[in-house]
């Protein structure tokens, strides 16, 4: 009698390789931050800067192509611009119903407005 051979689980998963490749690229001409993989632009977060005694950025839509959805991916790209944009002194309000329930689900984003 033979014995069956276990799979052995890949050492990273799909969504981790995505997350290694991924970057995201602030394009302030455009008012946008890009998400790129591999080369290819997957995403897109829009943005309005209000000026004032203190800059708001004002999250206006996170657009991702429905192929790299479910990864995290625009997780990432809400989490890595709504840091930019607070790392440059500017209010962060949500417009965008994606951004606003990422920044109600982790707390300690939301308060650092």
């Amino acid at each position: 009698m033979r014995r069956k051979r276990r799979r052995q689980r890949p050492a990273q998963s799909a969504r981790a390789i995505l997350h290694q490749i991924a970057e995201v690229v602030h394009n302030p001409v455009r008012e946008r931050f890009e998400l790129w993989v591999a080369g290819d632009l997957v995403g897109v977060l829009g943005y309005r800067i209000d000026p004032g005694v203190r800059p708001t950025a004002t999250v206006l839509h996170t657009v991702l192509y429905d192929e790299y959805s479910g990864h995290g991916l625009a997780t990432r790209l809400s989490a890595d611009a709504v840091g930019q944009l607070r790392s440059q002194g500017m209010t962060v309000v949500a417009v965008c119903s994606f951004t606003r329930h990422h920044l109600q689900s982790h707390p300690r984003l939301a308060r650092a407005s």
